[in-house]
This record gives structure tokens, C-alpha cells and sequence, in this order.
């Protein structure tokens, strides 16, 4: 049985409470595909099979139950190749893109439990990235539609919207082929997710329910604390004087992403009346 550090923590959150969220966030009832409501139905069996997969060793079993989650973020990502064509909006692009880039967590996290190295990475690197593509890429992105929603779009959504989609795979090319780009990439990412948050204070929370109020104000604050590290680590990388190590990433800034920003802002986003955002379909 594998042991469940920090790490494997913060990823099981992703397809027990992190996923369902952003998946009933990913579009309104009327507007999902039936890609989409088979991702839902699937999503309870599939977190349970992927928490399975944690309490048995790293090999073919492993990686089969891993493989169920997979199946979950196909779909999903078949969903939003599907409403991609009909996406008029950066609000409507981002979820989109989202949608897409799920199924590069589920397939890292396919290599992390069959316990496969891949391009010179282990362990704890290969789940990492399992992590980074469910929380900064898909729920990231979510959250980024629901501002451009709620704001109606603009040059500066506009801005973010585009950091917040490049961002997430310039950085994981960076870490794999240039620690340059990794710096410049995560300054990128760094950039649009405090703009999002400075958005979603000035723009959005005056505006919705005081319990969702809180929870998007709280989100926004801990974005600006997760992203500086992230900065720092980067830094630290490419100038070989680490300022914050992977070990108190993992415990600090993981924390902080996961559940300081992307759950709370999911939650937020959860209480916030979609009548009252201007909501186009996505």
C-alpha cells in the first residue's frame, strides 16, 4: 500500500470533491453534452476506484482503477472539444480549454499508479503533475469562465483569460525541456491567477450572496499567497538557490492552491445564483 503523504492527499481531493464541483460548474444543465452527464454519472465510481488504486501497490492494478478516472476525464474533455466550436467567448474558450487539458492529469496519474517514469521524471513528480493539470488547469479554468461570465468579458478578462489558459502547459514544458521557460511560464501563471483574483474582488464580490461572498473573497487572498511561492520555487530552480523546496511546496503552497483557491472559489462559484451572471451557454 502506498503511503498517503501531502501530495497524494491534495490529488485525491480532485476526484472525490474537486472534479464534481468544477464539472457542475463546466456548464448549466440544459447546456451539457451527454459526454458531460456520462463524466457525472461515472465521476462517484470512478473517485472510488481511483482511491482504491492509492491502497494497493504501484503495478497493473493500480493503474487499471487509475484507468477508471481516466475514462471521466475523456469525457470531459469530449465535452469541451464539443462545445469548443460554438465557443464565441474567452469566458466560453477557457472552460473549454479546461475540458481539454483534464485528461493530461488522468493520464499522468494512469503513469504515477502503474509506477512508469517518463521523460527522466519520477516520483513525486509524475503525480505532481497529475495535480497541477486537475487543480491549475481544468478547476483553474472554470473559475476563470465563471469571472468571464459574470463580468462580460473585456480587454482585461481578456488578458487573464489567455495567461490562465496558456499558462498551466508552458510551465509543464518548461519543467520538462528549459528552466527559462519554467520561470517565464510560471510568472505567466502567477500574473493571470492574481488578476483573477483582483477581478474577482473588484468585479464580482460586490455583487453576489454574502456566503459566496466570503468564500470568493477568501479564494481570491490565498491566489495571491499560493502564486507568490510558486514564483519563488521557479526562481529558485532556474538560479540554483532554492528559496522554497519541493517538500514545503508540497505543504505550503499545495494547501494553499488546492484548497485556499480552487476549492473555495468552487464553492463560491456553487452559491451564486446563475440568473444573475448574464450566463452565456458554454
Amino acid at each position: 500500500m502506498s503511503a498517503l503523504g501531502p501530495i497524494e492527499i491534495l490529488f485525491l481531493l480532485a476526484p472525490v470533491v474537486v472534479a464534481p464541483l468544477a464539472m457542475r460548474l463546466t456548464a448549466a444543465p440544459a447546456d451539457a453534452t451527454p459526454a458531460l452527464w456520462a463524466a457525472r454519472r461515472i465521476q462517484p465510481w470512478a473517485a472510488l476506484a481511483v482511491v482504491a488504486s492509492f491502497f494497493v501497490h504501484r503495478g497493473a492494478v493500480a493503474g487499471a482503477l487509475a484507468g477508471v478516472w481516466m475514462v471521466v476525464t475523456a469525457l470531459v474533455a469530449w465535452h469541451g472539444l464539443a462545445r469548443l466550436r460554438h465557443s464565441a467567448t474567452m469566458a466560453q474558450i477557457a472552460v473549454c480549454a479546461g475540458c481539454l487539458l483534464l485528461p493530461v492529469g488522468g493520464g499522468w496519474l494512469v503513469l504515477s499508479r502503474l509506477g512508469l517514469g517518463v521523460l527522466g521524471f519520477e516520483e513525486p513528480l509524475i503525480l505532481l503533475t497529475a495535480v497541477h493539470f486537475h487543480y491549475a488547469a481544468y478547476a483553474t479554468l472554470v473559475l476563470v469562465g465563471n469571472v468571464g461570465r459574470a463580468v462580460g468579458g473585456g480587454r482585461v478578462f481578456g488578458v487573464i483569460a489567455s495567461g490562465a489558459i496558456a499558462g498551466p502547459l508552458l510551465l509543464a514544458a518548461g519543467i520538462t525541456f528549459s528552466p527559462v521557460l519554467e520561470v517565464v511560464a510560471a510568472g505567466i501563471v502567477a500574473l493571470a491567477v492574481c488578476g483573477l483574483g483582483a477581478l474577482t474582488l473588484v468585479r464580482v464580490v460586490p455583487r453576489v450572496p454574502p456566503a459566496a461572498r466570503t468564500l470568493l473573497a477568501l479564494s481570491s487572498v490565498a491566489a495571491f499567497a499560493a502564486m507568490a511561492l510558486a514564483l519563488a520555487y521557479a526562481v529558485g530552480e532556474v538560479t540554483s538557490h532554492p528559496v522554497i523546496s519541493i517538500a514545503q511546496m508540497a505543504r505550503i503552497h499545495g494547501p494553499l492552491n488546492a484548497l485556499g483557491f480552487v476549492l473555495t472559489g468552487l464553492l463560491g462559484w456553487t452559491l451564486v445564483p446563475r440568473y444573475n451572471l448574464g450566463r452565456p451557454s458554454l
